[in-house]
């Protein structure tokens, strides 16, 4: 199969990181359980021009490489590329953080295991869009392109608007289970809780 996979909260936790070092910027106390990106919708004492301010300056800082891939990650793409299996990554960071993603890459052992590591290219981002701020409907629709020129067959990914839009374009979504995705779900699209369900649906050796 031609496997296409997301990076943040699919390979590795992204979001939880992020909310914290958010928290701690601003000074916010957080819940105990369920943090995850909606929790940054629900903080209403920060304007939005400092929530684009902050992801712009965390994310030309060394956050991404600061990144953990969950547990059981490496082996399981390991497996999936023993067993046959094309991997291709594919992230909504922009194209000009291809450096610092690939150098993360490699140093998890993880970049070996893909055919190919696909960002978004600034053509992709919409020019009136403020700048810092996430654009899940443009990220979608460069996901569904790629899905389609590459001929994807399945594809790992746990954001809501991009799992939609895959599913609605004819490609099948695994998608990782997480508390800001809750209310997905339909056709082609399979929540799964990790790692361990994908060596599963593919029936790894």
């Amino acid at each position: 199969m031609r496997i296409g996979i997301d990076l943040d909260d699919t390979v590795a936790e992204c979001a939880v990181p992020y909310v914290r070092e958010f928290a701690k910027e601003f000074g916010l106390d957080l819940p105990v359980e369920g943090v995850g990106w909606h929790t940054l919708s629900e903080v209403e004492t920060v304007p939005q021009a400092e929530k684009d301010r902050f992801r712009i300056a965390l994310y030309d800082g060394p956050f991404f490489e600061q990144l953990e891939p969950y547990a059981d990650c490496p082996a399981t793409l390991e497996r999936m590329v023993r067993a046959g299996h094309e991997l291709h990554f594919i992230t909504a960071r922009a194209e000009r953080r291809r450096v610092a993603t690939e150098t993360w890459l490699r140093r998890k052992g993880l970049m070996g295991h893909a055919r190919a590591v696909h960002l978004k290219p600034m053509g992709d981002f919409v020019p009136d869009a403020p700048r810092g701020r996430y654009d899940a409907n443009s990220s979608a629709r460069f996901k569904v392109r790629l899905a389609r020129e590459l001929a994807l067959d399945v594809f790992c990914e746990d954001d809501a608007t991009i799992a939609r839009a895959l599913a609605g374009a004819g490609t099948r979504v695994w998608l990782f289970d997480q508390p800001w995705n809750r209310d997905v779900g339909g056709e082609r699209i399979e929540r799964v809780g990790g790692w361990q369900d994908v060596a599963a649906a593919l029936r790894l050796p």
